[in-house]
């Protein structure tokens, strides 16, 4: 009879367990924020919430119950699509998604390093070691290479070949013969006026053009027809500007470069942390 019971509870605990480890997972919520786990990771109610705001702007009727269960649903999906793409390393197969990546944590670091104020007097003492920067171009000697959207995989594989080459040093002129497809206007090959060169390429560009030193060579700039890399070959300064009309400048100026030091240092910092071995 002892022999009975003791199985009959043992079967009861076992039931119990069972039934205990599908209602509450071993992978525990134990945010207190938190709405539902996916595989352990948290949706939190923050970010339903946020999801329920963006749907509501775009509906008259008020949010039911069951827009809340189906908004819910989808941020469980892209939950488990987010999971099923690291899972087969589609950041490290797919060049868009690793490229969205990086510039989105390039951008995480840029934001987190930013300076919220800057004191006049560090200011004009940037300005003062920088006078001939602030001083700006008159005339520029500007070369481009222009690289037509095609598709992804095409883009990709030519704009590596084409950092690469620039990167080893390998003659502009050679690399935009290579692989440059054509374009009008073309820039002419000579000193030109800022106000002149406006003629042959986008303003956005004219806008990086200013801020470039000779020879000094960019990275793929993403313009309406195509990618863009500039080459400065050199430059003619304008006149000496006081440092209250160009203070805006000069401010913007300090910001970016403290912008470039901060990711310069947080890369230094992941490398520091890191394995890397060459295998060549």
């Amino acid at each position: 009879m002892n022999n009975r019971l003791i199985l009959f509870f043992g079967i009861l605990l076992g039931l119990f367990l069972v039934l205990y480890g599908v209602i509450i997972p071993n992978d525990k919520i134990e945010e207190s924020n938190a709405v539902v786990s996916v595989n352990g990771h948290p949706i939190y109610q923050t970010d339903w919430d946020l999801a329920l705001q963006a749907l509501s702007m775009n509906k008259r009727n008020e949010i039911t119950d069951e827009d809340k269960r189906l908004v819910l649903e989808r941020l469980i999906d892209e939950q488990l699509l987010l999971q099923r793409g690291l899972e087969i390393d589609l950041p490290q197969t797919e060049g868009m998604v690793r490229k969205s990546i990086v510039n989105s944590m390039i951008d995480k670091i840029v934001v987190e390093g930013q300076l919220f104020t800057v004191s006049e007097n560090v200011l004009i003492d940037f300005y003062e070691d920088n006078k001939d920067f602030f001083s700006g171009h008159s005339e520029v000697h500007i070369k481009k290479i222009f690289l037509e959207y095609k598709s992804q995989s095409e883009d990709e594989e030519k704009l590596d070949t084409i950092r690469q080459l620039l990167i080893d040093g390998e003659d502009f002129d050679f690399v935009e013969a290579e692989y440059g497809d054509y374009i009008l206007p073309e820039i002419p090959n000579m000193l030109l006026p800022i106000k002149k060169l406006k003629d042959y390429v986008e303003p956005d560009l004219v806008d990086i053009i200013l801020n470039m030193t000779p020879g000094q060579i960019t990275s793929e700039i993403e313009t309406e027809n195509g990618y863009v890399f500039l080459y400065m070959l050199s430059s003619i300064r304008g006149e000496e500007k006081d440092f209250q009309s160009v203070k805006k400048e000069v401010l913007s100026e300090y910001n970016r470069r403290n912008d470039e030091l901060s990711l310069k240092n947080y890369i230094e910092w992941l490398r520091n942390k890191s394995e890397i071995i060459y295998v060549q």
